[in-house]
């Protein structure tokens, strides 16, 4: 099943902004996922992929440090999955 990522706008300034490791994992994210599979992203145990909750219930993130993560949605009401990452921000905690 194929893998396709859309970027907000939102998701862009957000990266325009952070620091560039930051960038440079944020694009080994979305290669994990158009290469290989959002499932196999999903498993990797250092983007510690999980369900947010609440007002984000039906939204995932997953770690792109230990401080900064992506936001994202998917779409899989066709024959492939859309992620859309909706933003990237550091997390605090």
């Amino acid at each position: 099943m194929n893998s396709v990522v859309f970027i907000t706008k939102k998701a862009q300034k957000d990266l325009k902004n952070a620091p560039r490791h930051i960038q440079v994992q944020f694009e080994y994210w979305i290669r994990t996922i158009e290469l290989e599979g959002y499932l196999r992203m999903q498993a990797i145990n250092g983007y510690n992929d999980h369900p947010l909750k609440g007002i984000r219930k039906g939204q995932r993130s997953s770690y792109l440090s230990r401080s900064w993560r992506v936001i994202y949605s998917m779409d899989d009401k066709t024959n492939q999955i859309v992620v859309e990452v909706l933003e990237v921000n550091k997390h605090d905690y």
